[in-house]
C-alpha cells in the first residue's frame, strides 16, 4: 500500500507541475517546471518516455526563445543521453553526449568538456572501440590536467586503467588505476570501484595477494558507502579468487555475501529488466554453487570419517599381523629348538652303543 500511494503522490504532485508550467507566462520559470517534471519521470517514477518528452520540449523552448542561461539546455543534453544510456542504447547516448559536447565547448566551459570526453570514452570502451575510447579519456586527461578538479582527475585516470584493462593492457592499467585511487583517497571519495578494477588488473598478472588485498578494500568500503552493487561485484571477486586458489571456507564465506547483494539488488529500483533477469540468472547459478560447496565440504566431512576408521582398522590389522608374526617366529624357533634337541639326544645314543 505504501508503493501505492507513493506513486499516486508522485503523479499527483507531477500534475501540479504540468498545470502550473501551463499558466507560465515567464519562459525561464515555464523551463525550470518542465525541468522538475522531467527529474521527476527520470528518477522517481522511471518513466523514461516521459522524461524524455520533457527534456525535448525544454530543448525547442531554449532554441526558440533563445534563452540566455544555455546551461538548461546542456542539462536537457545531458539526462537524454544518460536515459538512452540506461535504456541500453549506448550509441544514442553517445549521439546526445557528443551534442552536450559541441555546446560546452561553445560555453567555454573545460570541466564539463573534460567530464563529457570521459562519458563519450566510457560507452566507446563498454562498445568495444577501444581506439575512440582512449582518444577520447586522453582529450579528458589533457584538460583536468590543466584545471583543479582532483575528483575528475581521480575519475578519468580510473576509466583509463578500466579501458587499458579491457585491452589487456594489464600494466598501463595498473598504473593509471594506482593514480586514480590515490587521488580520490585523499580526497576521500568513494574509490571502491577502482579498486575493484585494480584487483582484476592484478589477477590478470597473477599477483594474487595483492588481487585479494584490493578485492576486500572494494567490498569494505562499498559496505561503509552502503553501495550494495558494488559490494556485490566486489565480494563475486573475493568469491572467485577464492575459489581458483582452493580456499573453500573463504569461497563460501563470499559466495554468502554476493548471494545477500544479489536480493538486496533484485529489490532495488535502480535496475531495469534487463539487469534483474541477469541478476536473477546468476543468484541460481551462485546458488548451486553454493550447495556445491556444501557437498564438498559434507563428502570432505565424510572422507575425513571413512579415511580415519580405515586408518584404524588398518592400525588393528598392523598389530595383528605384527603380533602373528611374532608367534609365528616364536613356533618356529621352538621347532628348530626341539629338532636340534632330538638330534644332540640320536648323537649321544650312539656313542654309548
Amino acid at each position: 500500500m505504501l508503493q501505492t500511494y507513493s506513486s499516486i503522490s508522485q503523479t499527483s504532485y507531477v500534475d501540479s507541475l504540468k498545470q502550473k508550467a501551463k499558466t507560465e507566462t515567464d519562459t525561464q520559470k515555464k523551463l525550470k517546471h518542465y525541468i522538475d517534471i522531467s527529474n521527476n519521470y527520470f528518477q522517481k517514477q522511471l518513466h523514461y518516455d516521459s522524461a524524455l518528452v520533457y527534456l525535448e520540449k525544454i530543448r525547442t523552448i531554449s532554441k526558440r526563445e533563445e534563452v540566455k542561461e544555455r546551461d538548461i539546455e546542456a542539462f536537457a543534453i545531458n539526462n537524454q543521453a544518460i536515459i538512452y544510456y540506461t535504456l541500453g542504447d549506448k550509441e544514442k547516448a553517445v549521439t546526445y553526449f557528443n551534442e552536450g559536447l559541441s555546446l560546452a565547448k561553445k560555453l567555454n566551459e573545460p570541466v564539463r568538456v573534460a567530464l563529457l570526453y570521459n562519458n563519450i570514452g566510457m560507452i566507446h570502451k563498454e562498445l568495444g572501440e577501444y581506439d575512440k575510447a582512449l582518444t577520447n579519456l586522453d582529450s579528458s586527461l589533457t584538460i583536468v590536467k590543466k584545471g583543479d578538479s582532483k575528483r575528475l582527475l581521480g575519475v578519468v585516470y580510473t576509466s583509463l586503467g578500466e579501458t587499458h584493462y579491457a585491452i589487456g593492457n594489464y600494466k598501463e592499467a595498473t598504473h593509471y588505476l594506482k593514480k586514480g585511487i590515490q587521488r580520490l583517497d585523499s580526497l576521500k571519495q568513494s574509490s571502491s570501484e577502482a579498486d575493484l578494477a585494480l584487483a582484476k588488473s592484478y589477477r590478470a598478472q597473477k599477483k594474487i595477494e595483492l588481487a585479494i588485498s584490493q578485492a576486500q578494500k572494494a567490498f569494505q568500503e562499498a559496505e561503509k558507502q552502503n553501495a550494495p552493487k558494488s559490494a556485490y561485484e566486489s565480494s563475486r571477486e573475493l568469491f572467485s579468487i577464492y575459489a581458483e586458489i582452493g580456499d573453500t571456507k573463504k569461497e563460501a564465506f563470499y559466495l554468502k555475501k554476493v548471494l545477500n547483494y544479489n536480493d538486496s539488488l533484485s529489490l532495488s529500483s535502480d535496475l531495469n529488466d534487463i539487469e534483474l533477469n541477469q541478476l536473477k540468472q546468476q543468484q541460481k547459478e551462485q546458488e548451486q554453487q553454493l550447495q556445491s560447496l556444501k557437498d564438498k565440504e559434507l563428502l570432505y566431512k565424510i572422507l575425513y570419517v571413512v579415511g580415519t576408521i580405515i586408518l584404524l582398522l588398518l592400525g588393528i590389522l598392523i598389530a595383528k599381523i605384527r603380533k602373528s608374526t611374532r608367534l609365528t617366529r616364536d613356533i618356529h624357533k621352538a621347532q628348530r629348538e626341539l629338532v636340534q634337541s632330538k638330534l644332540e639326544q640320536r648323537g649321544k645314543s650312539t656313542n654309548t652303543e
